[in-house]
């Protein structure tokens, strides 16, 4: 399992900008199609929000669900659901994912600016959040736009909420918090505890950077629509898969075979096997 490489694909685009790409199918049948594309491309854990049939943000879990299934029958990706939202939404309603069979789910362990607003997640909602994670089984991916957030999680750790081994999401380039700098992800990559496994995600166009320098430093890589849905500036991508075939191709220049989904249960600490079809 030495140096095997996790590839995230997060095709759930934001609403906001899937208005500026013509022909997006945000349908279940659509995301599935795209999170199997992008499996067959080496992606094996896939990052989820809970969308309705026109691919936007919903508390019903009938699409989301559907959704599930029409991946799980073509493909033993792992499966990560989103706990992120509006602030006008309770916490129940923003982690509604909880409630589906899902084997990860993102959990966002602090407050932060978000361009010109703010993106509340109080003691209370990740008190919450963690007890219905450890209630269900499903292992949190810890979402960091700011160092003080790796602090607030060992505290969760010390607390029995977390068990390791732990994962960690470095989220960099949101207005609002850490920039996207080489200097920043190596300082979030020495500080959360030893043996945790991590990976970068980088917003405002610095998705490739930032994956990039996370495959030389033994960390782990994520791409897709709703971080970044350019291939280059001023070029949509084709797809998800476009996107994850890139980091595939950049990994095997720097020596990072791509792990088997199962093999990535293995690295985060999950149940071989998953919930779809033999390998």
């Amino acid at each position: 399992m030495d140096g095997k490489l996790l590839v995230t694909v997060a095709p759930c685009i934001p609403p906001y900008l899937a208005a500026g790409i013509p022909d997006l199918d945000l349908s279940p049948r659509g995301i599935a199609n795209e999170v199997v594309r992008a499996y067959n491309a080496g992606a094996n854990v896939v990052h989820l929000h809970v969308w309705d049939g026109r691919g936007h943000p919903t508390t019903d879990l009938s699409a989301f669900e559907l959704t599930l299934q029409l991946i799980r029958a073509r493909c033993n990706i792992v499966i990560e659901g989103s706990t992120g939202g509006v602030n006008e939404l309770s916490p129940a309603e923003r982690s509604v994912s909880l409630r589906a069979d899902i084997e990860m789910a993102s959990l966002n362990p602090g407050s932060i600016n978000y361009d010109q607003g703010v993106y509340v997640n109080s003691p209370a909602d990740i008190a919450y959040w963690v007890r219905e994670m450890q209630h269900r089984g499903i292992k949190p991916d810890i979402a960091i736009f700011d160092v003080a957030m790796i602090a607030n999680s060992v505290r969760l750790v010390e607390e029995g909420w977390i068990e390791p081994p732990l994962l960690f999401s470095f989220v960099l380039g949101q207005l609002g918090a850490m920039p996207a700098t080489p200097r920043n992800l190596l300082y979030l990559s020495e500080t959360i505890p030893a043996g945790s496994t991590w990976c970068a995600a980088g917003h405002g166009g610095h998705d490739v950077r930032m994956s990039t320098l996370a495959m030389a430093m033994g960390g782990h890589a994520r791409a897709g629509y709703e971080d970044n849905p350019y291939y280059i500036p001023g070029e949509l991508a084709t797809s998800n898969a476009q996107l994850v075939e890139r980091l595939v191709r950049i990994a095997r220049e720097v020596g990072r075979e791509i792990a088997t989904p199962d093999e990535a249960r293995l690295l985060l600490g999950l149940p071989v096997g998953g919930r779809g079809p033999d390998e």
